[in-house]
């Protein structure tokens, strides 16, 4: 392939599938920044593609919204285990999630209304160990500008998959958002922390040629489909 035929972002690819492809895992996290807008998570699940295509494991979790760490590990339990992510499960998932103690109010038809109580008592059970991903697995957090968790918590939580369990990670974030939402210098600062997590950032740039070419194949796809 030529320089030419290559879009706008495939230095970033190339690093990436180095990454990804490394025996063990470098202990450092890779980020992949940028403006709103800018076609960051298109991006990235695109790359999403290829690597499950190679038969990479990946596990991905957006984090807009995200008000806790057991919604940060059940998106990636109900991946590794679609059954998790079942009506019928959701009492055993809230209960091994650690989502309630004491009494747990229970609500069969997701009705809004609860069909009954149950008192009991357990500890809360650390995300890693339950979720058992192995060392092959590559975790991607998206929109962390977008979390509710305090940033230095949230950096420290993806650092204990980095430092104690080996993984390779890959984060996508508008950084200018973060630097406007922490303007502390302490050593709890989103700079300070990123210092020690991330080994390697990239911007992301705006692919306008290849989300064309992606929408005009999607849209292409659709018509044959209908057409016959």
């Amino acid at each position: 392939m030529t320089q030419d035929n290559k879009s706008i972002n495939s230095h970033i690819e190339e690093y990436l599938d180095y990454y990804c492809n490394l025996s063990h895992a470098p202990g450092f996290a890779v980020l992949l920044k940028g403006e709103w807008g800018c076609g960051k998570t298109w991006f990235i699940e695109k790359y999403r593609d290829k690597l499950k295509a190679k038969k990479q494991k990946c596990l991905y979790v957006s984090l807009n919204g995200i008000t806790s760490f057991t919604e940060i590990g059940e998106a990636f339990l109900q991946q590794l285990n679609p059954f998790w992510a079942s009506k019928e499960m959701a009492i055993v998932r809230k209960v091994l999630t650690g989502f309630v103690k004491g009494t747990l109010k229970i609500d069969l038809n997701n009705d809004g209304k609860d069909d009954g109580t149950w008192s009991f008592g357990i500890p809360d059970i650390n995300v890693p160990e339950y979720l058992k991903i192995t060392n092959e697995t590559i975790l991607i957090f998206d929109d962390l500008e977008r979390c509710k968790i305090d940033i230095s918590n949230l950096l420290g939580y993806i650092n204990n998959f980095i430092e104690h369990d080996d993984l390779k990670v890959i984060i996508v974030a508008n950084e200018d958002e973060l630097f406007k939402q922490d303007s502390s210098d302490n050593n709890t600062s989103y700079k300070v922390i990123k210092e020690k997590l991330i080994g390697k950032t990239f911007g992301v740039s705006l692919d306008f040629e290849g989300a064309l070419k992606n929408f005009i194949t999607i849209a292409m796809i659709q018509w044959w489909s209908v057409s016959i």
